[in-house]
């Protein structure tokens, strides 16, 4: 199936509802834009919940959870007028600062939670305690780990009470029987948005369109799940990426090294928890930073000493690589899996997951031939491998047509050339129009690619971008869209551009109209 993905992260959508942040119901009005453009998957980044000054999706604390700041709080009941209070306050600001956010919308599911605990019915009562023992591998651990960064004012929990960062089993239940209220509010909000997630599923399914999803490559050093789990990472390791050409001292994550050995042992248990929890949220998944789980490279607590691999060989390396891609196939479906092989991966992780039957990416900008010689050249798209997934960028890169604009002439001329675009695009004009980009996409969603993926940026020609990697800034992951989605549909010339993106999947076969 020759599927095309539009790639948005939930925070950046954008209704009339909400109050100043994506929010899950967002997707339904979403899923249908979506389809009137011809595309059939939309791509999200990952939903985990991070601490209040952590921004980035990939730094969670906790990669089950997902943000409460997603719930859609305009249908929830016991609130009375305090939504529309709330939205006034807020006062239509197009992106909300995380810290305004959470003193907003936190009050609101709390009177929510209490609403439910004195009205619910037994049904409703009986409903949150089946969620509870249908998530019990991840839920309470996190409840708790919640409630105890509320206790202690949100310190890092290497800084608790030593029973409590111990794990000692009396500490732990004593701690669930003080903080029983507050631990099931944080289980009933979670109770929430799956309960709203479903709703958008459903709705994704009868409008025929799926949802992708993002499995992060580990959860913050600082999370629920390492908390949790302590015997499963190493805690006097940090992973990171080797000297490149683009930091010679390597890059430095903070995310805690996984302890493979003992995870194998487990026969990969809890990343098998955390695979059936993707699958059950998502029709597909990108497993983020695929490399890392055949050979993860990692940093020791001296700043001066270099970091090294583990495994340390290739053929150990391959061996584990290839044991997690069995694991995760046989928890979630090949055809669930898609992964992110970029950066430098050696050829022979690429040529395992091809194996197994698991695609990676092609970024058109970055595909080439003869790199550094004078017969340097861009890969056609027609002659990308059908196990494969095109995209023309990602969350951590520059729009495209910022990057055709800054690109040199010589870069442009040879992209033109080889797309087969004489005619139809000008490399002599550093700002792509939206014919331009059109032209491009269509040759990018023409490829044999069985996933194209666009960030929504490239399929409207905006430069705004979610990330730029290696910088702390409020502008990173906070981007929303220009207006509401409700008065996107209402412009003719938003229309219009639904109607060509539409032609182009129609005619590169990866959107089938019904017919009546």
């Amino acid at each position: 199936m020759r599927l095309a993905a539009v790639l948005i992260p939930l925070f950046s959508l954008r209704t009339g509802e909400d109050l100043g942040r994506g929010e899950i119901l967002d997707l339904i009005p979403f899923i249908d834009f979506a389809s009137a453009m011809g595309h059939r998957v939309v791509q999200l980044l990952p939903l985990g919940e991070t601490a209040p000054e952590e921004a980035s999706p990939y730094s969670a604390l906790s990669v089950f959870a997902i943000d409460p700041l997603y719930i859609s709080v305009a249908s929830l009941r016991g609130l009375g007028d305090r939504i529309e209070v709330a939205r006034e306050a807020i006062g239509g600001i197009r992106t909300v600062p995380r810290d305004r956010l959470r003193g907003t919308k936190l009050p609101l599911l709390t009177d929510a939670y209490h609403h439910f605990r004195t009205r619910a019915g037994w049904r409703q009562r009986e409903q949150l305690d089946g969620f509870i023992a249908q998530h019990k591998g991840w839920l309470p651990d996190y409840a708790l780990f919640r409630a105890l960064k509320e206790r202690f004012s949100w310190a890092n929990w290497e800084e608790w009470p030593a029973d409590l960062r111990a794990r000692n089993p009396l500490a732990v239940e004593a701690a669930r029987r003080q903080l029983g209220p507050a631990i099931r509010m944080y289980c009933y909000w979670q109770y929430l948005a799956h309960r709203q997630w479903l709703a958008v599923r459903s709705h994704a399914r009868r409008s025929g369109v799926m949802i992708g999803g993002d499995l992060s490559f580990s959860p913050a050093r600082d999370s629920a799940e390492v908390w949790a789990n302590q015997h499963l990472f190493r805690m006097d390791r940090l992973v990171g990426t080797p000297p490149d050409a683009f930091s010679a001292k390597g890059q430095r994550w903070g995310l805690p090294m996984p302890d493979w050995p003992r995870m194998r042992a487990a026969k990969f248990a809890w990343w098998r928890m955390r695979i059936r929890h993707a699958h059950s949220l998502f029709d597909l998944f990108r497993i983020d930073h695929v490399v890392g789980l055949y050979r993860t490279f990692s940093f020791g607590a001296n700043a001066d000493e270099p970091g090294c691999f583990f495994p340390e060989n290739e053929s150990a390396q391959r061996e584990q690589g290839e044991a997690f891609m069995r694991m995760a196939i046989e928890e979630a479906g090949v055809e669930a899996l898609i992964a992110e092989d970029l950066g430098t991966v050696p050829p022979w992780v690429r040529a395992s997951l091809t194996a197994h039957g698991v695609p990676g990416f092609k970024v058109v900008r970055w595909e080439k031939e003869n790199w550094g010689t004078p017969k340097e050249c861009f890969v056609a798209p027609r002659t990308y491998p059908e196990l494969s997934v095109a995209t023309t960028g990602t969350h951590d890169t520059e729009s495209f047509a910022d990057w055709w604009r800054d690109a040199p002439f010589a870069e442009r001329r040879k992209m033109v050339t080889a797309f087969a675009l004489d005619g139809r695009v000008d490399a002599r004009r550093r700002y792509l129009d939206l014919a331009g980009m059109s032209a491009i996409l269509e040759t990018v969603y023409a490829a044999p690619s069985q996933l194209v993926i666009a960030p929504i940026q490239d399929l409207f020609g905006w430069t705004a971008r979610i990330n730029l990697p290696g910088t702390v800034s409020a502008r990173n992951w906070a981007w929303r869209l220009p207006m509401p989605i409700e008065r996107l549909r209402q412009s003719p010339a938003i229309q219009k551009r639904l109607g060509v993106l539409r032609t182009i999947a129609v005619r590169t076969g990866r959107f089938v109209p019904v017919t009546s």
